[in-house]
């Protein structure tokens, strides 16, 4: 049985990209006693040297504002994260550094779905660091802080930026949790400026492409420093998700309440958090990941059982649909945490899908949680569900589902997929056969496909078989998953159908031979339908940066179809990032 990372796994850190947000005060933070070739020379500089104060360091000004932030994930059109915060926040730029202090004070925290960050965490100081520009380059952080924590305190501090120009209008390259973007800036009258952010330039290593827009409103006083700040943005992922499209909403505001000379207690005290806290960051270390999530399983897990989550999911029913996906999803994923921490829970679940007298509303929470657990133990206990002859339809159709997003592949899923693909419930057959795909590329990329077990042979005598074009079309999307270059004729065949010509183009996207480029090149400069070129263009997506994103970048100007333009963006946004 091999591993492999979770589709489902990844969706806390796929919500928490879509928040990231724009960068940070730079304005009321910014090192201004630093010249631009000191802060050059302390960043290149241990810690220690970092913080020395400089001769002509000038007294520092603690200013403290009303915050209050506002974010809601949907993944399907349903609510996966709502997180509310309100409190203060205070900003202390360290004199002769590079550094900004800032502070959340008396947080008051709701949190719907996702991992819950600790109030302790949240409270603790963080630095923001410059670069020679003034712009951040990135967060410090205490080392205890959890990653939970680190994640809404990077998109906090990131919403509401400034970077200071001259004349009318200025641009500035800014950083942000999800990757470095365009800020454009306009002056609206002597007090307001507006920032526009339209999408990245590049996205942050390891993290899913996304397409954002954003305004920032900053009102300042006469010395140029911020008195309030209302920052709005939207974000959604530039490719799907098993569970369908990823969706983010963000809005922060900050209004400043007090400002006072700093003492010289508050300087040193914010001096020595240097040289204890981690290297800039604007993402979480990867390093920390592993150890980060067994701990944030376990707190989540804590004094929860799986009857108990059953009976609560089950009380859901009834009550308004948008309250209902917040409950929901925040139930799923805490068993998905327990079926890590317990595997012998998972294995129970397993059971209860598989036997009979399950309703549909709980064989959709008992695979959830084995889909969220992305663990061997909850692969086979959907496996047996999904070939279950006790199991209801629903409860196999899940199992399914399930399985597609599921890391792990081996004889046992393959075969219970194959099971359900040969289905007399269409639905059923459908799902099946699309996780079949999925899971050939899972076994290849692993190097256990052998005699025996071999699905996209399977799939590829199913279409050799077919005897109508919604076969056909079905077959082709799961060959497309797999990825496996023996469908290529398949594939190219069915180019000729207007009926499969669009599925088939986007069926070519993970296949790595040349002959897949010239002929998706063939494809965009060629086919009238714009469905086809929409297809094809959403998989180039998928291929070599190096061959695509020069070529990518002239067909912008070419085409005139907006949802085909839509897709060629995408691409080049995901080319250009990391």
């Amino acid at each position: 049985m091999k591993r492999r990372f979770s589709p489902l796994a990844a969706l806390p850190l796929l919500a928490a990209a879509l928040l990231g947000g724009g960068a940070l005060l730079q304005r009321t933070c910014a090192p201004s006693a630093v010249s631009p070739a000191a802060a050059a020379t302390a960043a290149d500089a241990p810690s220690e040297a970092k913080v020395a104060p400089s001769a002509r360091a000038k007294a520092s000004e603690r200013r403290v504002y009303a915050v209050t932030l506002a974010r809601h994930v949907t993944i399907g059109g349903e609510t996966f994260v709502e997180t509310h915060l309100e409190g203060r926040i205070s900003f202390l730029p360290i004199p002769g550094t590079n550094l900004c202090e800032a502070r959340l004070v008396d947080p008051l925290l709701d949190v719907s779905g996702g991992e819950t960050p600790r109030v302790a965490d949240l409270r603790r100081p963080i630095l923001l660091a410059y670069d020679a520009e003034g712009r951040l380059e990135g967060v410090r952080f205490d080392t205890r802080t959890d990653e939970a924590s680190r994640l809404l305190l990077t998109s906090l501090v990131s919403a509401t930026q400034y970077t200071r120009g001259k004349g009318p209008t200025w641009s500035a390259d800014e950083v942000d949790g999800s990757g470095t973007y365009r800020a454009d800036y306009e002056r609206k009258g002597e007090r307001t400026i507006e920032r526009h952010k339209r999408g990245y330039l590049r996205m942050h290593e390891g993290l899913t492409p996304l397409v954002a827009e954003g305004d920032l409103r900053i009102l300042v006083d006469g010395k140029d420093a911020v008195e309030s700040a209302t920052a709005h943005e939207v974000s959604r992922t530039s490719r799907k998700t098993a569970l369908g499209d990823v969706a983010g909403e963000l809005r922060v505001s900050l209004r400043l309440v007090d400002r006072a000379e700093a003492t010289r207690a508050e300087l040193s005290a914010a001096r020595a958090l240097a040289g204890a806290y981690e290297e800039p960051n604007m993402v979480p270390p990867k390093r920390e990941r592993s150890a980060s999530r067994r701990e944030m399983d376990e707190r989540r897990a804590a004094g929860h059982d799986l009857d108990e989550l059953r009976a609560a999911f089950a009380e859901t029913d009834g009550q308004p649909r948008d309250e209902v996906g917040q409950r929901r999803a925040t139930l799923i994923h805490t068993a998905g945490a327990l079926f890590r921490v317990r595997p012998e829970d998972a294995l129970e679940a397993g059971k209860r899908l598989a036997a009979s007298g399950v309703t549909d509303a709980e064989a959709n929470f008992l695979a959830g949680g084995l889909a969220a657990a992305g663990t061997e133990e909850a692969a086979h206990a959907l496996a047996d569900a999904l070939t279950s002859p006790e199991a209801s339809i629903e409860a196999r159709r899940q199992s399914a589902v399930s399985l597609a997003m599921m890391p792990v592949a081996d004889a046992d899923t393959a075969f219970a997929l194959s099971k359900g693909a040969a289905s007399d419930d269409p639905a059923l057959r459908n799902l099946s056969t699309m996780a079949l795909g999925a899971a050939g590329r899972t076994l290849a990329a692993s190097g256990d496909v052998g005699e025996g077990l071999d699905p996209v042979a399977d799939l590829l005598a199913r279409y050799a078989s077919a005897t109508d074009d919604a076969e056909r079309d079905m077959l082709l999307a799961a060959l497309g998953n797999s990825g496996d270059p023996r469908a290529f004729e398949v594939i190219r065949g069915a180019l000729a159908s207007p009926r499969l010509a669009p599925t088939a183009a986007y069926a070519l996207r993970f296949i790595a031979m040349p002959a897949v480029d010239t002929l998706l090149h063939i494809l965009a400069t060629t086919s009238p339908n714009p469905e086809v070129r929409q297809a094809t263009y959403r998989a180039v997506f998928f291929r070599d940066a190096t061959v695509w994103l020069p070529w990518l970048e002239s067909a912008l100007a070419k085409e005139k179809d907006d949802q085909v333009l839509e897709a060629i963006r995408a691409a080049i946004a995901h080319m250009a990032s990391p």
